[in-house]
């Protein structure tokens, strides 16, 4: 019986810490659905009496469906190079050692102490020079200095996980290093591979200062871009504003949910070894 009323009120405290954590995004979306009026009364109104669309209206009407598909797709592509490019240094860095091997480890974490504001000049004129401003192939090549160490030591810790037999197993069958690689160690990589995409997706989907400094037009505005258009100097248009930011947040939650169980398997494997 203690143990049940242990459990209950575990229940109950867990779910209280929820509700607080969740309480901004829970009010984003009662007042996307408010009038106005509702939205600026005082006292706050916590329950709309009336249930409009009007603002999500709004947000169709000025471009959130295009700025919506450019975020997918420049979240998509920062995935997919980061994942290619990372997958083979972490393979390295956890099967062989090598000079250097710990201050380059080192260098990686290092490369994430630097804020985001010092690449801006760097990167602009990196890619001006290459011809990709104003594209979104450019801003997911500049998120790569911010998700490539990290998904590296993800990837790191999910290959110290897989053990050297299969390999080597795969080695005196006939393979060579690479086709081990792709045909052992690749499949078995799935959670970590899940996890790191999940990362590099929702950094690339939530970010706003290169979005804004290096896409120059509106045809290629992502969401975060066009959320800032609902901000002026001296007016915000909350309605809108809150409906734009419940659209942003569907496509992390929908893609957590659907990867979670690859994503925390991912994140801890190689935390306990058995």
């Amino acid at each position: 019986m203690r143990g049940e009323v242990r459990t209950a009120l575990l229940l109950v405290i867990a779910i209280i810490v929820a509700l607080i954590i969740d309480f901004p995004l829970i009010w984003m979306i009662i007042s996307s659905f408010k009038t106005y009026e509702e939205i600026f009364r005082i006292p706050i109104v916590y329950i709309p009496s009336k249930i409009t669309l009007r603002h999500y209206a709004k947000a169709l009407r000025v471009g959130v469906a295009r700025a919506f598909m450019n975020s997918i797709l420049l979240a998509m592509m920062t995935s997919l190079l980061t994942i290619t490019i990372a997958l083979l240094p972490a393979y390295s860095f956890s099967r062989f050692n090598f000079r250097g091997k710990y201050p380059m480890l080192l260098s990686l974490l290092i490369t994430q102490a630097f804020p985001q504001i010092v690449f801006v000049i760097p990167m602009l004129l990196i890619l001006k020079r290459i011809g990709l401003i104003n594209t979104l192939p450019g801003v997911a090549i500049s998120y790569l200095p911010f998700t490539t160490p990290v998904v590296v030591w993800i990837l790191i810790n999910f290959f110290n996980s897989i053990p050297k037999e299969l390999e080597e197993a795969a080695l005196v069958d006939g393979c060579g290093r690479i086709r081990a690689f792709f045909n052992v160690v690749l499949p078995l990589s799935a959670p970590s591979i899940a996890a790191a995409g999940v990362y590099a997706f929702v950094v690339a989907w939530s970010e706003l200062m290169f979005q804004l400094t290096f896409l120059t037009t509106p045809e290629k505005m992502t969401l975060s871009v066009f959320l800032t258009s609902f901000m002026a100097q001296y007016q915000t248009r909350w309605g809108p504003l809150f409906a734009g930011c419940v659209i942003t947040s569907i496509p992390p939650i929908v893609f957590f949910l659907l990867l979670q169980k690859y994503f925390v398997k991912g994140l801890t494997a190689g935390a306990i070894k058995g």
